[in-house]
């Protein structure tokens, strides 16, 4: 199926734009559908992975700057992960003010569980070559890498 065409007053930016948006919702919308029956959404599958494969303390700080969110989206998930009981948040012994925050043992079984869950997003991308998927990797680091250059500069 021919993807639609996007009318962007004539501007190609915008109809790249609205190209990628409409790829990631779609993508978005079948992983969260996947995930339903798991009982978390795909920033809390996330989450459970970094706490998972983490070999040094994970922190509400170290998670917001991985995903490059703010801190109160961050706070939000590990609150309803908490809530869950697929999370704890521990004061640190050494440092009183910083949290830490570990996953528990239901945590790594939906960990587990929504891992399975991936298949159809995964299925996606196997509509791309190796090629192709080594130029979408190397595409999505430019355009990250040049965000956060101009989102540098915004801010200074």
């Amino acid at each position: 199926m021919a993807p639609e065409t996007v009318i962007s007053y004539t501007d190609p930016t915008l109809d790249r734009w609205a190209r990628f948006m409409r790829t990631r919702n779609l993508l978005y919308k079948l992983f969260t559908r996947d995930l339903a029956t798991v009982g978390i959404k795909p920033e809390q599958l996330g989450i459970l992975n970094i706490l998972k494969i983490s070999k040094i303390p994970v922190t509400p700080s170290l998670i917001s700057r991985i995903y490059h969110r703010e801190p109160h989206t961050i706070s939000v998930n590990l609150k309803r992960l908490e809530a869950k009981g697929l999370i704890i948040l521990v004061k640190d012994l050494e440092r009183r003010n910083m949290i830490r925050v570990v996953i528990t043992p239901e945590g790594e079984r939906i960990w587990d569980e929504g891992q399975r869950k991936t298949k159809n997003v995964s299925k996606v991308f196997t509509e791309l070559s190796q090629v192709e998927t080594e130029q979408l990797d190397s595409i999505l680091i430019k355009l990250a890498e040049a965000t956060q250059k101009l989102g540098k500069r915004v801010s200074e």
